[in-house]
């Protein structure tokens, strides 16, 4: 160890180190998965242009189906904030048997 850790008993050192390393882990996954998504979601979007231009689909058709599903997933992620706002959804009262 060095000089400034040998004062501290072992213990110590990993009862601060350990959780600072599971933090930086969990972070950089996060980081990581959110970065995969992304390009999957691109990957997805770019394939879904392909294809409606393959159909033979005009610009102004593939538009309107690009605006109509974002628009969708605008909608998705308000009712999900607005549940996880609201807290916890109260459960039905237990019947006795």
């Amino acid at each position: 160890m060095t000089p400034l850790l040998a004062n501290f008993p072992l213990e110590a050192v990993l009862g601060i180190s350990i959780p600072f390393a599971a933090g930086i882990i969990v972070a950089l996954t996060a980081i990581i998965t959110g970065h995969l998504r992304k390009m999957q979601r691109d990957d997805m979007e770019a394939t879904l242009k392909m294809e409606m231009i393959q159909r033979g689909m005009s610009a102004d058709e593939i538009e309107r189906v690009l605006a109509a599903r974002i628009g969708s997933q605008a909608r998705a992620s308000r009712v999900d904030a607005r549940v996880y706002a609201s807290g916890p959804v109260p459960s039905a009262p237990r019947r006795e048997a």
